[in-house]
């Protein structure tokens, strides 16, 4: 197994995680459409919450979640390049972002297509357990859930 480094993404990152989102994009179920811009990826990279991997300085991952006006915050993107997968880089990232998200005391929620069962699997054994589902949320014929992660109160 590669070493793998988490640290907290930086304006730099931007490019290669734009870039690796364009790949990750595809695996959705309408990933013809376009993803996030670089611009928005340089914005997040310096104003959100943001932990990237980096294997021999090449980013094979990334995690982030913004802050929302009602004090939650959205984890909008996580990501892990496939040749990286099975190495527990997600859960390295994930853990990297909760320590944060406890620390401040705050829910988090993410979106999820609901027939993605995979990932639903996955977001639940991360303590998102409350669902909804939103019918009609990007277009009439796409649903999501809205996965809630309660506020870790054993957190000091």
């Amino acid at each position: 197994m590669p070493n793998i480094e988490i640290s907290r993404s930086i304006p730099t990152d931007f490019l290669q995680i734009a870039a690796l989102d364009r790949v990750a994009w595809l695996n959705n179920a309408h990933g013809e459409y376009i993803p996030d811009g670089e611009h928005v990826w340089r914005m997040w990279c310096q104003h959100s919450m943001m932990f990237s991997a980096k294997c021999d300085d090449e980013i094979v991952g990334a995690i982030l979640a913004f802050a929302c006006e009602d004090g939650r915050y959205c984890l909008h993107k996580v990501m892990v390049d496939d040749n990286h997968r099975g190495q527990g880089i997600g859960g390295q990232l994930f853990d990297a972002l909760f320590q944060k998200l406890d620390k401040k005391k705050v829910e988090c929620f993410l979106t999820v297509d609901p027939n993605n069962s995979h990932a639903v699997a996955l977001y639940e054994s991360w303590g998102f357990n409350d669902r909804e589902l939103v019918k009609g949320f990007y277009r009439p014929h796409e649903h999501r859930y809205v996965l809630t992660r309660s506020l870790k109160t054993d957190v000091f």
